[in-house]
């Protein structure tokens, strides 16, 4: 038995060894390549107008599901595609598919609900390009000078910007020369120093220097020296933050679709057979009404009216904040230059969890502090917002709590609001340790009431009580300010002292418009232990479209006075202005002054009496910028600015989003201060005011400038150095319309026209040749000298073409 199996085993095993090369030899079965295909696209009978990108393979069609998106199917999550990055058509099942080959077009059959909406735009599009920066450096300055009884002072606030693509450093400083410097009060004063890098990419900014800790309704923000990085919405100008209402639908036959916000229509758009979507719909903050009517051929309606309520402080869901700031918290700023605390450090934090909440958190902490806390804003059935925080802190060894609650609506007929917040008396936040007791007690109330035609009317409370600070606070007082708990200080200097606060104002006003005549009305009254009251009454007539004048009258603790003002506002360049103002009652004063806004700076000087003294002032604002290797003086620099380029070319009218701005000087530039950073701004030449013999290869750009920065832009204006030609043969008859004349020098060929006309640039002053291909073939040359005149082409000829020798 044992010697068969022996015998059996290797006819076994060479049996197995042909078995397999025989399947490898045996030949496979060839699959069939993939063929593409361009199919016109048919919903539900319709044609969509769109075309789509297919594979037909083993006779199944298979697509990309972006493709499918792109072309209004809705592709389930479930659905996954393949290695090669295609799905099979028959996966979604909630759609039939009929491939008509003759005619090369895809027959679709779905439902509603297996169909994607057509979005229907009504915002303008997202800002786009990159964010660019020179480098440069600008100062804005606001200077005064002053006169009062030959006692001369010069005040000025500065504000120095060095820039570059890689940021900005930034400080300011106010600056003191004259009768009063040095007695008693700084001469110099920096107040921020600040490097700044913006990613608009993440919508982020870093920060070193003199911060601002970031915060929250129910926070305190604090000034440190430090680091900071955060979130900044403003990188993108053209992003929506809050949760804006948006409407859809779906129609059965071609129609149109209107959709009014508070009764302004912001849209009409005709729509095909199936679903659509108006997203994001660009509405003010508040209360409103969307109506959407959707009419068919028919004429036929269909109208909805749906309710919202926008508000800035919800955040649209996915989006959040963040501020993060550690650093030597800031005392006396705006008196003393470097007064700098303990370490201290705060972290903000904020996001849209839906349309209907977004949550918040807060914390920071210093030596022997910790607070920490959290919030919520709830749109309540888009009525109104409603806030919510709760907060605890640890100092010193003892605990605390801060709770707050507030309610907000804004309407077009009724507008109210109510905030109360409370803390304990061991409650303690930076701020605290830094001298700046919490209030205990915090109440706000508001009342507004459209009236129509009749005017409208408000109502305000604000309540607060603040104990005195634990520890006494430092502040440098003026000269001869006198101390509560009695005496004065002759020179000035530091002074300590513990404040307690306790105020509940009631306020009330009335303003209602007579014809070009508004009239206003307002009272208040302190109802707190020695606090005070008053009325004024007021009317106010414009005088022109810059200008206008006011009287009013009123009451104050008890005494009567009444003024009156008017005043003419210098908006652009070689404007004039005024101010002239009285006031009797109380104290005695006149006041006036002249202004003047030139393309430099804007100017003002005046008298102003108070009692029996006069001053005499005068006053300059304006920036002074470097940039692309010159210096530009402009009125004040408040965001980024530009250096319109021309290449030396004069005269130029400059257009900043289509409104004439300037022309360009006689180096052929013209600054531009009023850009809006990361956002478009389109500038422009006139293109007329371009020489005859020069070209431009653009005449408007689009730049996104960074904040608080310059750029030069450039339109390269070039002398063309051309001529217009009249070829002649030598019979002296012009050449052929249709020949070609080349420059030999440069090697650019133009074309001949009638009258054996050609325009060639680029010209030598001395020898110039073209060579002339007529459209027999026949070739000629034509020499000739140039000589430019300024603005001007000149036309040279008849100039005679000589055959070439064969």
């Amino acid at each position: 038995m044992r010697a068969a199996d022996a015998r059996a085993a290797p006819a076994a095993l060479l049996a197995v060894i042909l078995a397999i090369l025989l399947a490898t030899m045996a030949p496979k079965p060839a699959r069939a390549q993939d063929q593409p295909l361009l199919l016109e696209i048919v919903v539900n009978g319709r044609p969509i107008g769109r075309i789509g990108e297919f594979v037909l393979r083993d006779g199944a069609l298979l697509a990309r599901p972006e493709e499918l998106r792109d072309l209004g199917f809705r592709v389930p999550e479930a659905v996954r595609p393949g290695p090669d990055g295609l799905i099979p058509l028959a996966a979604l099942t909630a759609i039939s598919w009929r491939l008509d080959q003759p005619t090369q077009a895809l027959h679709a059959t779905a439902p509603v609900e297996a169909l994607l909406p057509a979005l229907l735009a009504t915002g303008a599009a997202a800002a786009g390009g990159p964010v660019q920066s020179g480098t440069g450096a600008t100062l804005n300055y606001d200077v005064t000078g002053t006169s009062v009884d030959r006692a001369n002072t010069v005040s000025g606030l500065l504000d120095l910007r060095v820039f570059s693509p890689w940021g900005v450093l930034s400080s300011g400083m106010l600056a003191t020369a004259g009768a009063d410097a040095g007695r008693g009060t700084n001469a110099t004063v920096r107040l921020d120093t600040t490097y700044t890098f913006s990613d608009p990419e993440n919508l982020r900014q870093y920060r070193g220097g003199d911060v601002i800790t970031g915060g929250l309704a129910w926070t305190r923000p604090v000034r440190m020296g430090g680091a900071q990085i955060s979130s900044n919405f403003a990188l993108r100008p053209d992003l929506v933050t809050f949760p804006l209402p948006s409407v859809g639908g779906s129609v059965a036959v071609p129609s149109t679709v209107d959709v009014l916000v508070n009764g302004t229509r912001l849209l009409s758009r005709e729509v095909q057979p199936g679903p659509f979507q108006v997203p994001q719909l660009p509405v003010v903050t508040g209360a409103g009404t969307v109506a959407m009517t959707v009419t068919d051929a028919l004429g036929r309606q269909v109208s909805t009216t749906l309710p919202f309520y926008a508000s800035s402080a919800l955040l649209a869901p996915g989006l959040e904040t963040y501020s993060a700031s550690l650093g030597a918290i800031r005392r006396n700023w705006g008196v003393v230059s470097d007064d700098y605390g303990e370490l201290a450090g705060a972290v903000s934090y904020r996001r849209g969890i839906s349309e209907m909440l977004t949550l918040e958190a807060h914390g920071e902490g210093a030596s022997g502090l910790a607070m920490g806390g959290g919030g919520l804003v709830l749109n309540i059935g888009n009525l109104g917002a409603l806030n919510l925080s709760a907060a605890a802190s640890s100092a010193a060894g003892r605990t605390g709590s801060q709770f707050s609650i507030g309610v907000q609506r804004i309407g077009t007929d009724i507008s109210f609001g109510a905030s109360v917040t409370l803390a304990d008396r061991n409650f303690r936040d930076i701020a605290a340790v830094n001298g700046d007791p919490v209030p205990r007690r915090q109440l706000n109330a508001n009342l507004g009431l459209s009236l129509g035609r009749f005017g409208s009317l408000g109502f305000a409370y604000t309540g607060i009580e603040r104990d005195a600070a634990p520890a006494p606070i430092r502040f440098f007082a003026a000269p001869g300010t006198v101390l509560d708990y009695g005496g004065a200080l002759p020179t000035g200097g530091p002074v300590s002292f513990q404040p307690a606060q306790d105020a509940h104002v009631v306020s009330a006003s009335y303003s209602v418009q007579l014809g070009d005549v508004s009239a206003y009305a307002t009272g208040f009254r302190d109802f707190a232990r020695g606090g005070g009251s008053g009325f004024l009454v007021g009317l106010t007539m414009p005088l022109g479209p810059r200008s206008s004048a006011g009287v009013s009258g009123g009451t104050t603790s008890g005494r009567g006075y009444g003024q009156a003002q008017a005043t003419q506002s210098p908006v652009s360049d070689g404007d004039w202005g005024y101010q002239a103002y009285a006031a009797a009652g109380g104290t005695e004063r006149a006041f006036a002054e002249l202004q003047y806004r030139s393309p430099w700076a804007r100017v003002a000087v005046g008298a102003d009496r108070i009692d029996r003294q006069t001053v005499l002032r005068a006053q300059a604002q304006g920036a002074l910028s470097v940039i692309g290797g010159g210096v530009f003086a402009s009125n004040t620099i408040n965001d980024s600015f530009a250096v319109v380029d021309t290449n030396g070319v004069a005269g130029v009218r400059v257009l900043n989003e289509n409104r004439l701005v300037g022309r360009t000087g006689s180096g052929g530039r013209l600054i531009l201060p009023e850009l809006r950073s990361f956002d478009v701004n389109r500038v422009a030449i006139e293109p007329t005011d371009i020489p005859a013999d020069a070209a431009v290869p653009v005449t408007s750009r689009e730049v996104r400038p960074q904040d608080r920065s310059g750029i030069v832009l450039g339109f390269p204006v070039q002398v063309s150095r051309g001529a217009l030609l009249r070829l002649v043969d030598a019979a002296g008859s012009a050449i052929p319309v249709g020949s070609r004349a080349t420059l030999q020098a440069t090697g650019a060929t133009v074309p001949v026209g009638y009258d054996g006309e050609a325009f060639v640039q680029d010209l030598g002053a001395e020898d110039n040749r073209v060579t002339v291909e007529r459209p027999d073939g026949r070739r000629c040359v034509a020499s000739f000298a140039y000589r430019a005149v300024p603005g001007e082409i000149p036309t040279i000829g008849p100039l005679p073409c000589r055959d070439e020798p064969p």
